[in-house]
């Protein structure tokens, strides 16, 4: 009798649905590994690009110092349909800034980009400022009257005081009478609102008056602003060694 050989068995071709759910499920655990390095990556970007725009405009508000012997006033137009839309604005009946407090940086004037790596272009009068550049400037520094010049004993009119995280002052503000140009309070500052488009810590609320305090330090959960300030000190060095003092 000739022998039977075994029935071969036949394996189902394809996915069983057990092992389609431990691929998708590798597949789900490898995309969310990739996804958090790549926000990371794109947020750290963000930071250089806004970090390199706030050394231009540092560079620009300088230039702007050393040619025009004042920091420019901020910016006050709303509309962006208005010709001066992004320009200084001073009283023309005072030669004083229109705004004496926070305002807009006035990025036309310096020929560089109105807002952060965040930020967003605006349209219409009603559009929010979304990651457009802060810019306060003091008064001593930025009067446009006659005759009127940054000079090596320009005394500050605010008082523009930087602080760090715990509070403790960055620049100096203690010096009082005859020593008050010992003091290194900003006599121009700068910031951005980083990814949260609001203003954090001390810069969730500036003050009304000539004085003002801003806070700067290394981002955290509840604080991601970049801040650039101009100290006294540092603007008459440059505006000296260009000769234009």
């Amino acid at each position: 009798m000739r022998a039977m050989s075994p029935t071969p068995s036949h394996r189902q071709a394809g996915f069983t649905l057990a092992e389609l759910a431990i691929v998708l499920l590798i597949l789900t655990v490898l995309a969310a590994a990739l996804v958090v390095p790549f926000s990371a990556r794109l947020a750290a970007e963000r930071r250089e690009q806004t970090a390199t725009m706030l050394d231009n405009i540092h560079a620009a508000l300088i230039g702007y110092a050393i040619v025009h012997g004042r920091l420019p006033c901020p910016g006050t137009r709303k509309n962006p349909l208005d010709a001066r839309y992004g320009e200084e604005e001073f009283d023309a009946a005072t030669n004083n800034c229109v705004v004496t407090t926070e305002g807009i940086l006035p990025w036309r004037t310096l020929g560089l980009p109105a807002f952060d790596a965040w930020g967003l272009p605006r349209q219409a009068e009603s559009d929010p400022w979304t990651g457009h550049f802060r810019y306060r400037v003091d008064l001593g520094f930025s009067s446009a009257q006659p005759g009127a010049r940054i000079r090596a004993n320009t005394a500050y009119q605010d008082e523009i005081k930087v602080i760090d995280h715990n509070g403790n002052e960055i620049t100096v503000s203690s010096y009082t009478g005859s020593d008050v140009l010992k003091n290194t309070t900003a006599v121009a500052l700068v910031y951005a609102t980083g990814p949260d488009l609001t203003p954090n810590g001390a810069n969730t609320s500036y003050e009304s008056g000539s004085d003002a305090t801003y806070e700067a330090g290394d981002p955290s959960t509840t604080f991601d602003d970049m801040v650039m300030w101009i100290g006294r000190p540092l603007l008459i060095a440059r505006m000296a060694q260009a000769g234009a003092l």
